[in-house]
């Protein structure tokens, strides 16, 4: 017999560990095959002659969609629940993943010149931006679901830290198996892998939260107006300009790397590849060891999240050799651990349980948005203006992000009720 619905404990402590685990091996796997293309997609543009604008086109395409579709799956999946979504999203994951390994397999055979290699490699991640960003919002509602707002933060730490152990996983795995069996058939690997993990979703993840009874229309204006909800507008800016500064320093990593110690596209995948898994590393020491031990409320994480940023872009900056700049890169991917979880997590107890889905859809478009904005014009910069100006514009992004965290009142009011003492709901 179903027992009796709770908002905040649906599911038995040991139910909500299997469910929140089983999330946890799904996301980290979409985190191998996303984050090892940050690795493999320079390299690869270098081989087949392709200027690196066309890179950032190829993330642009995906990251306009992704930023687009996923406040739409975050409301469906509050009309009729979370999982259908988040099997959804991963089986749409793993078909792009194929697409993409098909694309490249024809443009490194010769079979099609290398700007329709690039064509279909778009096409790929088109499909990941509008139909695989089903299972992020959805996952994260999910979690929010079954959380108190005391534990939202932690969880939700925990839960995006998957995809960042993907992203330590993947661009060590594209180093090594890339060179045994090539890019096409390792991305066929993490395509069977997310396969099965949708499978085992289907199977074994409980689904006891009732759908919410709407009537709100489902469509992107509705809900990016939602964004302007005093409640949670303030988390939103936050969330682009963390996004916008990450993609900053992620698409042009491994052009810098390249470019500052003078690498061939062999060597450059490799060393980008180190850089990308131990910054990777650092972000989950954030968010699994680090948060749930200083028990911080958003507003803390967030200002120390965006005041590291700063010291991490200008250390990359006055980098004088690899270690340098990987130390830069080490300490503004810790810094997004602790700022990520902490805008998510405001985000979440901002609102109510039954705007879990619209929060979740709305804080990872900022994903979307960060991700459209600079990996094409980061990169414009970094060819056009010189290979500094990106970290120097992700620092003063970083500043001013801090002046937001720690100043604005709805931010400070998150925090505020995790401690108990308010409802953050309340409008201002």
């Amino acid at each position: 017999m179903t027992p009796p619905y709770d908002p905040a404990r649906p599911s038995s402590p040991e139910e909500r560990r299997r469910a929140f685990r089983l999330l946890f091996i799904c996301l980290m796997a979409t985190g191998v095959g996303n984050n090892m293309l940050f690795a493999i997609l320079p390299p690869l543009a270098r081989d087949l002659g392709v200027a690196e604008y066309w890179v950032g086109a190829i993330y642009t395409v995906s990251a306009t969609l992704f930023m687009t579709m996923t406040p739409i799956w975050g409301a469906l999946s509050d009309r009729r629940g979370r999982k259908p979504f988040i099997i959804f999203g991963l089986t749409a994951f793993a078909t792009s993943t194929l697409v993409f390994a098909l694309g490249t397999w024809a443009g490194e055979q010769g079979w099609v010149p290398p700007l329709a290699a690039i064509f279909a490699m778009a096409l790929a991640r088109s499909l990941f931006g509008g139909l695989g960003s089903a299972t992020n919002p959805s996952a994260q509602a999910y979690v929010a679901d079954r959380t108190s707002p005391e534990e939202r933060t932690e969880a939700l730490a925990g839960l995006t830290a998957a995809f960042g152990l993907g992203a330590v996983i993947g661009p060590a795995l594209a180093a090594t198996l890339v060179e045994v069996f090539g890019v096409a058939v390792f991305m066929v690997m993490i395509a069977a892998i997310v396969l099965a993990g949708a499978f085992a979703v289907w199977r074994l993840l409980p689904e006891k939260t009732p759908p919410r009874v709407q009537q709100r229309p489902i469509n992107p204006l509705e809900q990016f107006a939602f964004g302007a909800d005093p409640r949670i507008f303030p988390f939103m800016i936050y969330g682009c300009l963390l996004w916008i500064t990450q993609s900053l320093g992620l698409s042009t990593l491994a052009f810098f790397i390249m470019d500052e110690l003078g690498l061939d596209a062999d060597a450059g995948l490799q060393m980008s590849s180190i850089a990308l898994a131990a910054g990777a590393g650092a972000l989950i020491i954030a968010q699994l060891v680090v948060i749930p031990a200083l028990k911080a409320t958003p507003r803390t994480l967030m200002s120390l999240g965006s005041l590291l940023t700063a010291v991490g872009s200008i250390t990359m900056i006055v980098a004088p050799n690899y270690s340098g700049i990987v130390s830069g890169y080490l300490i503004t991917s810790f810094a997004f651990g602790l700022a990520r979880s902490g805008f998510t997590g405001g985000a979440s107890i901002a609102v109510s349980p039954e705007e879990q889905g619209r929060a979740a859809g709305l804080t990872t478009a900022t994903a979307g948005l960060g991700f459209l904005i600079g990996p094409v014009g980061g990169l414009w910069i970094y060819h056009s203006l010189g290979h500094d100006i990106p970290y120097i514009m992700a620092a003063g992004l970083a500043a001013l992000s801090l002046v937001l965290a720690w100043m604005h009142p709805a931010i400070r009011r998150a925090g505020d009720a995790v401690k108990g003492q308010l409802d953050p709901r309340r409008p201002l």
